[in-house]
């Protein structure tokens, strides 16, 4: 068994152990992975997984244009840092038989070095040649759209991500492959989360309709000191008090008549799709109570739902909280 990277030695000591009696307990099987090398996930998309707990990238088929790029940044580890020939990215093509289609070939050469540090890369792809090159499609992009057909298949058939793998090809003729690294360990640090099993999420985007958000609507306080009866506050019926504008009662769970006034921005990037508290100066926005709030936050109008990072002053007491509003 060859030797392992510097400190993985530490998180699979246990692990090594094991595998000398039976390989196929080893979590990384290490007699595949030559000399315990991985490419690690760094940059935006390890931010958003790891931290923001949102997809790493994603693509909205309905209002995609044909400029989209899907980008990552990754790290090699290696006991020598030299050995990596190049690395190969495949696209998982699941309509039909699964099939592993390669996409792009990216050399060592491309990789940088900085005041010591290990070799890192940034990869840009255009995600038209994802769906083109690698899944077979034709979109045309018809008004700089998506077809129905290629927007109800990346819907559909990959609602779980367009599946993305990264084979590493070493100097010594030998290959890592992504298929190899079974390590769940790896997936819970943020210092060795593999870039090679990428995803590419394929979310929907419904563009705002504001009669779908009256009705009846429920909230959970989400935060320290806080807390919703199961199923939420019910926060009544929201009622429109002008464009774009909703009053719903209940809030905080202080009952009926103690209203809030919210304000939708519509926007065609899913980005963007922001709601907010209404502030206007020296308005009080719950009856019988001396308070105000603030705060703003994001709606999904696909999934009809929001959420509201919130402050709400009343007399000396300040609350903060995220309120998570649902059906």
């Amino acid at each position: 068994m060859k030797k392992l990277i510097y400190s993985l030695v530490i998180i699979l000591a246990v692990a090594v152990v094991v595998s000398c009696s039976d390989d196929s307990l080893d979590p990384l099987q290490l007699k595949k992975v030559q000399k315990g090398t991985i490419l690690a996930l760094r940059g935006q998309q390890l931010q958003n997984i790891y931290v923001d707990g949102i997809p790493g990238a994603e693509l909205f088929p309905k209002i995609a244009t044909g400029s989209e790029k899907f980008q990552f940044d990754a790290e090699f580890l290696s006991e020598d840092p030299t050995t990596l020939a190049s690395f190969d990215i495949y696209v998982i093509k699941n309509i039909g038989a699964r099939e592993k289609v390669l996409l792009a070939n990216i050399p060592f050469s491309q990789f940088t070095t900085a005041d010591g540090s290990r070799p890192t890369v940034s990869v840009t792809l255009n995600a038209v040649d994802i769906l083109t090159k690698a899944l077979g499609h034709a979109p045309t992009y018809p008004n700089g759209v998506l077809d129905d057909a290629d927007i109800k298949t990346l819907l559909s058939t990959y609602a779980f991500g367009v599946q993305m793998e990264i084979d590493l090809n070493l100097t010594d003729g030998s290959k890592v492959y992504a298929s190899d690294l079974v390590a769940a360990g790896l997936y819970a640090s943020n210092q060795f989360y593999p870039a090679q099993k990428l995803t590419y999420a394929m979310t929907d985007y419904c563009p705002y309709d504001a009669a779908s958000w009256s009705g009846q609507w429920f909230g959970d306080e989400v935060g320290p000191g806080v807390a919703s009866p199961v199923g939420g506050d019910n926060l009544g019926s929201f009622v429109s008090i002008g464009p774009n504008k909703w009053r719903f009662d209940n809030f905080f769970g202080d009952g009926a008549g103690v209203f809030a006034n919210i304000e939708f921005f519509p926007s065609s990037d899913p980005d963007t799709q922001i709601v907010k508290y209404l502030n206007d100066p020296g308005l009080d926005y719950q009856v019988n109570v001396e308070g105000k709030i603030s705060g703003s936050g994001t709606y999904n109008q696909c999934l009809q739902t929001l959420s509201l990072t919130t402050t709400y002053k009343v007399g000396t007491a300040t609350y903060t909280w995220r309120y998570d509003l649902h059906r």
